[in-house]
């Protein structure tokens, strides 16, 4: 049944809010980025100071190519690391998405 005056003050009240949304994103997102810095930083000098390494774009590269799992070493560690900050910067993302396309502050 239709209702007669402005939707302008409609507001959902049943449904989860942007704001907790996008607050609950950030902090996981910046929660996983902030692990796994210090982890990729630590793999990534660990692995240049070792004999044989012939750069750290090549040790980078070989690194990315172990297996996620029934990997080991310090490429496999640096591999895990790396997914997990690719995967705090994708939830940074997207609550700045949320608070973008909802307007939160």
């Amino acid at each position: 049944m239709a209702h007669s005056g402005s939707d302008a003050d409609a507001f959902v009240t049943t449904g989860t809010r942007p704001r907790s949304v996008a607050r609950a994103s950030r902090r996981l997102g910046l929660a996983l980025l902030g692990a796994a810095g210090p982890a990729l930083v630590t793999a990534l000098l660990v692995a240049l100071t070792r004999e044989g390494t012939t750069g750290p774009l090549s040790w980078v590269g070989e690194a990315m190519g172990t297996p996620l799992l029934g990997g080991a070493g310090i490429a496999w560690a640096f591999h895990v690391a790396a997914v997990t900050a690719l995967a705090g910067v994708w939830i940074v993302g997207f609550a700045l998405v949320v608070e973008g396309y909802f307007g939160v502050d």
